[in-house]
């Protein structure tokens, strides 16, 4: 296969797994505290990939160095939507992150000069304008159901920035080091960072043990499994074979599968507002990504 076909294949199976991890998120939150379920999920992600880690590679202090810094990037990622998507809706949650391709581009240009054409520079612009209506709805449609919270939203949007520098960052390095091996980083230091956080967080609350449910640690499984090791894992086969921004394009794909999923387990519905600025914020992607 070509390095074209390979990005296409991993965006392709990263959208369709990682589309319902908004709506598994807010299932397993039902019964579980945001923070710890964050922590859980990275944990058990951890339990199953230390092994292939070790065993694979020889790592040293210095190739941690360079990884851990933009790797910072993605766990506040994972922070501040985990918080975030606990008060608004799935299908909000997951279309916020449809202005990653051209806040990838937006960043590109400001730190390494990568210049924009005309119709790039209409998209970022347009897709901008998108995302605002998505992330404002509360605020635009007051009172109506599946219009989100403000706050959630605000918070998601963070961790959009968040994760468009992530993804950048993650295309300078993928040239000296593997897609697992990145994404195992990745995995291992969000674990760490949200140990002392689950703590807290478990001494300040622990009643949830007694009343978890079954599709909570359902949910809490497919996040850690699917949602965590093998969407990143595919993101970052994307980045290395197609690039940052051609991997960005599964948030073409994402808002998709993540409405039908919110729609079958949630019953979410689709709001005026959210059309229009989900449309606006497609648009913005085709026209910022195009060649």
């Amino acid at each position: 296969m070509s390095d074209r076909q390979i990005a296409f294949l991993a965006v392709f199976l990263g959208s369709l797994m990682g589309g319902a991890v908004t709506t598994a998120t807010k299932i397993g939150l039902v019964s579980i505290p945001p923070l710890t379920f964050a922590f859980l999920r990275f944990f058990i992600a951890s339990v199953i990939i230390l092994p292939l880690f070790f065993k694979k590679y020889n790592f040293s202090i210095k190739q941690l160095k360079k990884l851990i810094p933009f790797t910072l990037f993605a766990t506040l990622n994972i922070i501040l939507f985990i918080v975030g998507i606990r008060t608004t809706t799935a299908t909000i949650g997951q279309l916020l992150y449809a202005g990653t391709p051209f806040i990838t581009s937006l960043i590109l240009f400001i730190l390494f000069n990568d210049r924009q054409s005309i119709s790039k520079s209409i998209g970022i612009i347009v897709g901008f304008i998108g995302v605002a209506i998505v992330a404002f709805l509360p605020v635009l449609e007051q009172g109506k159901p599946f219009a989100g919270d403000l706050i959630g939203n605000l918070l998601i949007a963070g961790g959009v920035l968040s994760w468009s520098f992530y993804i950048v960052f993650s295309k300078k390095y993928s040239k000296d080091y593997s897609p697992f091996l990145i994404n195992s980083v990745f995995i291992l230091i969000t674990t760490i960072i949200l140990f002392p956080i689950f703590i807290v967080d478990f001494w300040k609350n622990n009643e949830w043990i007694s009343i978890i449910n079954f599709p909570s640690i359902l949910s809490l499984g497919y996040v850690a499994i699917f949602g965590t090791i093998i969407t990143y894992l595919l993101n970052q086969y994307a980045i290395k074979h197609g690039g940052s921004v051609f991997a960005s394009m599964s948030f073409y794909l994402l808002p998709i599968f993540a409405f039908i999923a919110a729609f079958v387990l949630l019953s979410e519905r689709l709001t005026l507002g959210l059309l229009i600025g989900g449309t606006l914020a497609l648009l913005g992607i085709y026209l910022s990504t195009r060649k």
